[in-house]
């Protein structure tokens, strides 16, 4: 019995770490190259300010929220627009779990699952309601 660590015992744990680690480090380089061109954008601002020129406001369309660049009705409508087919979407994801894990296991608990996507989508349709109305 060898008590050492060779590849053939690493390696099936390394394959799926390896292969979590590369959208996290996608997701890392995205945000620190996100950040850097921010920074960039505001020391390029402070020096136009520090020279007393004008900012153009090209340069701080890129950076403002697309909330804030468009109007804040055009955002409303059409988030209310697609809330209740994410609402019925997740009611009826929430029931088809439902009848899968209850036909899986008849008698178990399993089928509580599909319960947690289906109040959510049922919420969801009920904010739109009431949105609706106001």
């Amino acid at each position: 019995m060898n008590a050492g660590i060779n590849l053939t015992t690493v390696a099936p744990l390394l394959i799926p770490i390896l292969a979590l680690s590369i959208p996290i480090v996608a997701i890392v380089m995205g945000a620190l190259a996100k950040m850097r061109r921010t920074e960039l954008m505001h020391e390029t601002v402070r020096q136009l300010i520090a020279q007393g020129r004008e900012i153009p406001p090209e340069l701080l369309i890129d950076s403002t929220p697309e909330l804030l660049r468009d109007s804040a009705a055009r955002v409303y409508a059409a988030g209310g627009a697609r809330q209740h087919y994410v609402g019925a979407i997740s009611v009826a994801a929430g029931l088809g779990l439902m009848v899968m894990f209850y036909v899986m296991n008849p008698g178990e608990w399993l089928w509580a699952i599909g319960c947690m996507p289906l109040f959510v989508g049922l919420a969801m349709l009920l904010v739109w309601r009431l949105e609706k109305k106001r």
